[in-house]
């Protein structure tokens, strides 16, 4: 059985989605590289020999990291013809939390991929600007701004990929 390749790319402004993609580096089956996007350069690996990519970038003001943005539209072409798994963090549950999943990707690769998920970021004050903090505190109520890590959620997106490529 060929060994599955997988490339988590990933953006991260404060480092709860990084926090996520080094866990999942940790869980996926196969050889698994990390690839921290940026948004001033990014030096890529060959892409071409990766079978899996997983996605991952934060929401911040309703709107996915740019760097992920512009991954996705410069490598849509090959995107579509792998396997894939896409997420985002953001501070919502549920309907909102979806609907930014749903914004955050094109829609050919959110219904190709094999799992999608929004997983719980939280607010990391000290890292914040002052305008990061004034906006959020204005947003958001006070008893959503709570760290909330979902290891369950982390383990079955990563259990699905790993089920997905044993099949």
């Amino acid at each position: 059985m060929k060994m599955n390749k997988t490339l988590i790319v990933y953006a991260s402004r404060h480092g709860t989605t990084a926090a996520y993609a080094k866990k999942l580096l940790q869980m996926l089956h196969g050889n698994v590289d990390l690839c921290f996007l940026n948004e001033r350069e990014n030096s890529l690996p060959d892409l071409s020999v990766y079978d899996t990519f997983v996605i991952g970038g934060s929401i911040h003001y309703g709107k996915i990291n740019k760097s992920v943005t512009r991954f996705t539209k410069d490598n849509f072409e090959l995107l579509k013809n792998k396997r894939l798994g896409l997420y985002v963090t953001c501070y919502y549950e549920d309907e909102k939390a979806q609907e930014q999943l749903n914004n955050a990707y094109p829609k050919e690769l959110l219904d190709k991929a094999l799992v999608t998920d929004y997983f719980d970021g939280e607010l990391l004050f000290p890292k914040m600007n002052v305008w990061e903090k004034f906006i959020a505190k204005m947003v958001l109520k006070s008893d959503e701004i709570r760290p909330r890590i979902s290891k369950r959620k982390i383990t079955d997106f990563a259990n699905k990929l790993n089920n997905e490529h044993e099949k």
